[in-house]
């Protein structure tokens, strides 16, 4: 009894430079890049459960059509619109929330959401003002493997992430595996490093392992 008194007792307690830290709305820790939480495994799913970020990449506008979703995350958040009228000016919108000025309130149309999506009224897609310091924090289960899983799932998988779609037709033809999409599909030079860094993760956690089982 004592031993959880005393434990439940540390969790009572906080530091007064991290209380002062929360005051003074200071951060409590420091970081080079920003990551952006991203629930991937409702893309793999056959049903949408909510307002899934699903609904902002598949509609996406149709200038973002070449963005694969992996990049499209690092690239572009969802802002709410400016509560002035809507043929407001593009600048206007996004004067607080991206460096980069959209051409004309005549050709605004084209950067918002497409029809169909649940916040195409009161939301638009805004590019991200350091982009390159956006890393997706994936969740929901860990990503497959490509050597101990069921090779269809990761190759849908990584057809999901590094190539542009809207729909699953776009990622493989009907008399098509997934395997041989992922084999026929030509990847971009990032996307391939991309993957070859995913599976380099899993290389180390194999090779950790076996230290482990040889230390024992």
């Amino acid at each position: 009894i004592t031993r959880i008194i005393n434990h439940l007792s540390t969790k009572l307690e906080l530091g007064s430079p991290m209380i002062s830290l929360y005051l003074l709305q200071n951060p409590d820790h420091y970081t080079s890049h920003e990551f952006v939480p991203f629930y991937w495994k409702t893309f793999r799913k056959g049903k949408l459960i909510g307002l899934s970020s699903t609904f902002d990449y598949t509609h996406r506008p149709l200038v973002h059509d070449s963005y694969y979703l992996y990049e499209w995350i690092r690239q572009f958040t969802r802002v709410r619109k400016s509560k002035q009228k809507d043929d407001t000016s593009s600048s206007e919108i996004n004067s607080s929330t991206t460096s980069h000025s959209m051409p004309t309130k005549n050709s605004f149309k084209q950067f918002m959401f497409m029809d169909g999506h649940p916040l195409s009224e009161s939301h638009v897609p805004v590019h991200r003002r350091n982009p390159h310091n956006v890393v997706p924090n994936f969740l929901g289960g860990i990503l497959p493997r490509p050597d101990k899983e069921d090779r269809e799932y990761y190759c849908c998988t990584m057809l999901v992430l590094f190539r542009p779609w809207r729909t699953g037709f776009d990622l493989k033809e009907h008399n098509q595996t997934w395997h041989e999409a992922f084999l026929a599909y030509e990847f971009p030079p990032e996307c391939k490093m991309y993957i070859q860094n995913i599976n380099l993760r899993y290389e180390a956690l194999d090779s950790r392992d076996d230290f482990r089982s040889q230390m024992k």
